[in-house]
């Protein structure tokens, strides 16, 4: 994943990481995904910044004879990480549009109309090619599980056949 396109998923997955209860750095680094490739010298400045903008909390306590940091979300964290899932449908429009624009590109290549709307120039709209057969309809691909609680949403795959596609 581009670095800028992780940087706007760092405060919702770090704030997601809070949302059971409180915890402590290395264990948010730990919670955190993988792919986010979430450091020390990423996740301090950002709860540092997190707190100044009101979303969490900070408490010390002794652990093992060492002062920690436990970081929880306040009521504003719990509202940013909702907003942020608010979005969801606008961000996958964006996956959508491109998916189809590739989808797009790649009948373009092949010399097959763009569109499942358009038909070859002299042919009505809709109408079986002149040789009777039927054009193939792609797969559809194994989409996986719904979107459940504590599940990554899964990005849906859109079809020229199919552009209502939404999360599965």
């Amino acid at each position: 994943m581009d670095a800028q396109m992780k940087r706007g998923f760092l405060d919702a997955c770090v704030l997601a990481t809070l949302l059971p209860g409180e915890s402590y750095g290395y264990q948010i680094i730990k919670d955190a995904p993988p792919s986010l490739g979430l450091s020390e010298s990423t996740l301090y400045p950002l709860l540092k910044r997190l707190e100044t903008r009101g979303l969490i909390r900070v408490r010390k306590a002794e652990h093992n004879g060492r002062l920690r940091k436990y970081y929880s979300l306040t009521p504003e964290g719990n509202n940013a990480v909702r907003e942020f899932l608010e979005d969801q449908a606008e961000v996958l429009s964006l996956y959508r549009f491109i998916q189809q624009a590739a989808l797009n590109s790649a009948k373009a290549a092949k010399g097959s109309p763009a569109d499942s709307d358009c038909a070859p120039a002299g042919q009505p709209d809709g109408a079986p090619p002149p040789d009777g057969t039927s054009s193939p309809q792609p797969a559809e691909p194994d989409s996986g599980p719904a979107f459940e609680k504590g599940a990554a949403p899964r990005i849906a795959t859109v079809t020229a056949t199919d552009p209502s596609s939404s999360l599965v």
